[in-house]
């Protein structure tokens, strides 16, 4: 965790949402980077842990531990020929298979052009997407929030286009901690699956510009930990429909973008019951926009999102591997907060 976006963006309890969170002492870390720790709460006497320099800010703490530590612990399986026994022995339907293809899919689509052989399959999409917002919803001051950042690649090209601070959250572990290899040690690191159970090593350095300014936190969506009004830019690129509520999304983006921020959204309207229950499914383009508007309208604590551009629809392809790929269609809205 980064001092500066702790100090700059003064993050709330994720529990009780009444007061800041403090870093107590005896945080472990060198600089400006803090790599363990504890941050609490002086209102509900809360507190979450900074692991592996990323702090995680949830409401239920013990139900993303329940399900992400042992992703946490396995963060130190460096070695390739290691990974592969592991998988091996925990099988295709372990957390572990499940975690390692989806390493594989996002990093793909978000640094496969750093390396020759797979840029001819044009990965990509999800940054396609962000420069088409960009360019639409133009320059906006203060600091940029990236929902559902993954693996990073987005959080650093915002970074790169602007000179305020940046901060990428998910809930996933093993996706952020990909960006965070870039943040940690200029390492762009992932499995690539080609067939099966068989996976090739991706590795090389990587320094984006304006990295320095980028930080990566575990954080709900659906409960943002920050004060009303904190981001000028917020971003949400196929995030809608990988939460239980939609609509709540919509409200948190709301409150905490800045009266002017610039906001954009990203989705596909490829629902699953896992993610989403059917009764918040919505089923058109047009019914995503109706619900945007709706809920920027009448939620508490939200405000008015205006369309900056007409919505657009974009091609969005996600690698499985190598005998297989998924392309999307996925309605991108540009929005400005009033």
């Amino acid at each position: 965790m980064r001092r500066r976006h702790f100090e700059a963006l003064r993050p709330v309890c994720p529990a009780c949402r009444r007061a800041f969170l403090a870093l107590e002492p005896g945080a472990e870390g060198a600089d400006d980077a803090i790599r363990s720790g504890v941050l609490g709460c002086d209102a509900c006497g809360g507190r979450v842990p900074i692991l592996a320099g990323v702090p995680v800010l949830v409401p239920d703490l013990a139900g993303w531990l329940s399900a992400h530590l042992p992703l946490v612990l396995e963060s130190d399986i460096d070695a390739a020929a290691a990974e592969a026994v592991v998988a091996a022995a925990m099988g295709p339907d372990s957390a572990f298979a499940i975690a390692r293809q989806q390493q594989s899919s996002y990093a793909h689509d978000h640094y496969g052009d750093l390396f020759a052989e797979d840029a001819a399959s044009a990965p990509g999409g999800v940054r396609r997407c962000q420069d088409e917002a960009l360019r639409r919803l133009g320059p906006r001051p203060g600091p940029v929030l990236d929902i559902g950042c993954a693996v990073g690649r987005t959080s650093f090209d915002l970074a790169a286009a602007g000179d305020g601070p940046v901060l990428g959250i998910d809930l996933n572990w093993p996706l952020l901690r990909i960006g965070r290899g870039v943040l940690d040690r200029g390492l762009v690191r992932y499995p690539l699956r080609r067939l099966g159970n068989r996976y090739d090593r991706r590795e090389a350095r990587f320094a984006p510009p304006g990295a320095g300014r980028v930080d990566f936190w575990v954080a709900d969506a659906l409960a943002l930990p920050f004060a009303d009004d904190t981001f000028g830019l917020v971003t949400a690129f196929n995030v809608l429909d990988c939460v239980p509520d939609p609509g709540r999304l919509v409200a948190e983006i709301g409150r905490v973008a800045a009266p002017g921020a610039g906001i954009a959204l990203a989705t596909p309207l490829d629902w699953a019951s896992h993610a989403t229950p059917a009764s918040a499914w919505l089923d058109s383009p047009d019914a995503f926009e109706a619900m945007v508007a709706r809920t920027s309208r009448e939620a508490p604590g939200a405000k008015p999102l205006m369309p900056a551009a007409p919505a657009l629809d974009l091609p969005w392809a996600v690698r499985l591997h190598d005998n297989a790929t998924v392309t999307y269609r996925t309605r991108l809205l540009t929005l400005t907060a009033a």
